[in-house]
């Protein structure tokens, strides 16, 4: 017996040995194939990639950013031009433009007319204002009405430059206007 146990014993101490090797093998060390040692050349090469991947994103959204940009600068301008034609058209209307305004002369009191205003008198007597390269232009009787004129009622006169045309009551005269004009008192 004594010879079967040694038997038993020394092979037992063997499968220790073999079991333990091959555990010994399978675990990994530092510098092993299943745990390579890595270089600093290829450490940096990593670092690279990732620096040109992060600097390919940075130049997207700066791309993006930059287009933003362009496309909020332009809508600035046109926005800051739709002010404009609004504050244009608000102007036009205080002074009457898109319709006739019902203006009322006395006692020589002159309505000045800027270019393309245009003028019909209602009532009373007026007389015209010419400038230095002519009168008033008759529409409506395809004459020019010249300095100190009698105006004729219900005629449609156009004021072609803002040279200071215009008209003025002796007494009292109503007129229709359309256009930009200021009343000047004598």
């Amino acid at each position: 017996m004594s010879r079967r146990k040694l038997l038993i014993a020394t092979l037992a101490i063997i499968g220790i040995f073999i079991f333990t090797g091959i555990g010994m093998a399978t675990i990994s060390e530092p510098g092993s194939e299943q745990d390579p040692l890595v270089t600093q050349s290829y450490v940096e090469k990593r670092i690279e990639q990732i620096k040109y991947y992060i600097d390919q994103k940075i130049e997207e959204v700066l791309g993006t950013v930059d287009s933003n940009k362009a496309e909020i600068e332009k809508l600035i301008n046109e926005n800051k031009e739709l002010k404009d034609k609004i504050e244009a058209i608000e102007n036009i209307k205080q002074t009457g433009s898109y319709g006739l305004e019902v203006v009322e002369l006395k006692n020589s009191q002159k309505l000045i007319g800027k270019a393309g205003t245009e003028i019909i008198l209602r009532g009373g007597q007026a007389k015209a204002i010419a400038g230095e390269l002519g009168g008033l232009s008759d529409v409506t009787g395809a004459t020019d009405i010249k300095m100190n004129q009698l105006i004729p009622a219900n005629h449609l006169l156009i004021i072609p430059r803002s040279d200071g045309r215009g008209v003025y009551a002796e007494k009292y005269a109503i007129f229709m206007v359309r256009g930009e004009y200021e009343i000047v008192e004598n």
